[in-house]
């Protein structure tokens, strides 16, 4: 019998589709239990946004409970509307006609979903806005079991109004997962998981934490993470700011990405030093010391050492369409084939030099046998100012190393001795300092031992 056109036409087709244990599993399988609760946290801030454009977020809250029977995270930033829900928010990935909020960070349509995946089998979803209020209850194994099916793939509201009338204050989102799985069970219990969790929401949300916006980890509330700089009247952090044309970056129109870079000197700390890198208000790379920034040889730069625990550099990107950003789908870094970042960082190249001049100068002075010391003082004397405050572009400026003194070149020596002893040298040269009294017993030495005149 002859195949039908219908017939041939599905013999050549291939299934590519995906399914549900692909996103239940795999999809989950290379994020921290963290990172997946900052997720949640990412889409509460974009809430906010969306209520408060001006960016004053004094009232606006998100409250995390955790321990090893539940997980729930509430907030009171606006709610998530009807249609949204029904058509985007909960499906795996974003849809090109999809209207995400200017800024967002909410970018790939993925973190809500995968965080539930992430935690349990059962979660809870309840939303109130101005106009309407829902409820999405879903068992995760009755949901995989229910068949691959395109309309099996779907969620159902389990309560829904429209119509409403509801005062702003009163619009909000609650998500509870339950049936927690056994190792997150287990991560829960944990006083350093949480210790953690409370430090990752910190560096993650400083920008929106610094507008008063508040978070908090079962009833604690989270402290921002400061972007300083050291300024003075010898010391100035180095500032660009920069706007990149959509057409020039993918080759077709968009919003402009909008990018600030500072670059200077803060409390030395090894750890801490190195270059944070912020979207849309995110920080996703924080204190890098490799070479997805500006370190090492492939950037023709030192690679980072003790010597420069001082420097700290800042790059906040900013676009309407945060898919023109470089982020990855976990925001934990930066894609540095993105064609945004490859532009910056040759400009974060530069501003880094100057920088790390200025320290390798500082090394220097410390060990010079010079009583005056312009770069060390220029540290000391400064104060930190936050970076948001920086509003006129210039480069870093710091002072000129003081000239190498006339004369001979100069050797510091230092040993140790019994105090008791030295007490008694200093008491015989009738001299007031430790310091003196090695000068003296060296000039002896020299003057009786190598026959040198006084």
């Amino acid at each position: 019998m002859a195949l039908t056109s219908s017939q041939k036409s599905q013999q050549t087709l291939i299934n590519a589709s995906p399914t549900k244990e692909f996103f239940i599993h795999m999809l989950t399988r290379d994020i921290l239990i963290s990172r997946a609760i900052i997720d949640l946290v990412d889409n509460s801030v974009d809430g906010a946004r969306r209520l408060r454009p001006t960016g004053n977020y004094d009232g606006l809250w998100v409250r995390i409970e955790l321990d090893a029977k539940h997980f729930r995270i509430a907030d009171n930033c606006g709610g998530i509307p009807v249609d949204v829900a029904r058509d985007y928010a909960f499906r795996f990935g974003r849809p090109k006609e999809a209207q995400g909020t200017p800024g967002s960070m909410g970018q790939f349509g993925v973190g809500m979903k995968r965080t539930f995946f992430r935690l349990g089998r059962h979660f809870v979803v309840r939303s109130t806005t101005e106009d309407s209020r829902f409820t999405v209850d879903v068992d995760v194994d009755e949901w995989l079991a229910d068949g691959e099916s395109p309309e099996n793939w779907h969620f159902k509201f389990s309560a829904l109004e429209t119509g409403l009338h509801i005062k702003k204050k009163d619009t909000g989102t609650i998500i509870e997962v339950n049936r927690l799985l056994p190792n997150v069970m287990d991560t829960f219990t944990l006083e350093n998981f949480k210790s953690r969790l409370v430090a990752e929401l910190s560096h993650a949300h400083a920008l929106i934490l610094d507008r008063e916006f508040s978070i908090t980890l079962n009833g604690i509330p989270i402290k921002h993470d400061p972007q300083q700089l050291f300024t003075s009247r010898e010391i100035k952090p180095g500032y660009v700011e920069k706007s990149y044309p959509s057409e020039v970056l993918v080759g077709k129109p968009g919003p402009p990405v909008r990018v600030k870079l500072y670059a200077g000197v803060s409390e030395r700390s090894l750890h801490d030093g190195g270059w944070y890198i912020f979207c849309n208000g995110r920080l996703i790379l924080r204190a890098d010391q490799t070479d997805s920034t500006v370190w090492n040889e492939r950037h023709q730069m030192p690679a980072y050492r003790p010597d420069f625990a001082y420097f700290r550099g800042y790059a906040y990107f900013d676009c309407d369409d945060g898919a023109l950003l470089p982020w990855t789908t976990t925001k934990t870094g930066v894609d540095v084939d993105s064609p945004i970042y490859k532009a910056v960082q040759r400009e974060m190249i530069e501003m880094t030099r100057p920088v790390l001049a200025f320290l390798t100068n500082l090394v220097k002075e410390k060990s010079a046998a010079v009583a005056v010391r312009p770069l060390e003082r220029s540290i000391t004397t400064a104060s930190a100012t936050q970076v948001q405050t920086i509003t006129k572009p210039h480069p870093f400026v710091a002072p000129l190393p003081t000239p190498a003194p006339a004369g001979p070149k100069m050797q510091k020596i230092q040993y140790s001795k019994p105090v008791a002893e030295v007490e008694k040298a200093r008491q015989l040269l009738k001299v007031k300092s430790f310091t003196t009294v090695g000068e003296k017993t060296f000039e002896y030495f020299m003057r009786y031992e190598a026959g040198e005149d006084e």
